[in-house]
């Protein structure tokens, strides 16, 4: 969601998925610091800095960025948070890391040309 939304802030100026995220992550640190104390507060600087450096360098992916490699980055993305959910509520039986380059490879294969039968 941070990726996906930043993406489409910086290129469409669309910023529903950062609200719905910032939301989310809003309940989430407020239950991890009644838990684990007030300095998971201070996990929202390094998520503001990543989300807001992808939103300024989506202008330099603008050429890059059609609607086909937005859609194939965004299933790559709900696919990923679809593994963290299932790790939430199983254990831990999906490595979601290491399906991270997935991500790039869901843009190279917006250029790849498909040739219908």
């Amino acid at each position: 969601m941070a990726i996906v939304g930043s993406i489409n802030d910086g290129l469409y100026g669309d910023y529903t998925v950062l609200v719905t995220k910032s939301i989310l992550d809003f309940i989430i640190i407020m239950i991890m610091s009644a838990s684990l104390g007030k300095g998971a507060i201070f996990s929202a600087i390094p998520v503001a800095l990543l989300q807001g450096g992808v939103t300024a360098l989506s202008v330099l992916i603008k050429p890059i960025m059609t609607t086909t490699a937005l859609l194939y980055l965004s299933v790559i993305g709900n696919i990923l948070i679809f593994c963290v959910g299932i790790n939430l509520v199983f254990g831990k039986k999906i490595k979601v890391a290491n399906m991270l380059p997935a991500i790039i490879f869901a843009v190279i294969c917006a250029f790849i040309p498909v040739k219908l039968i």
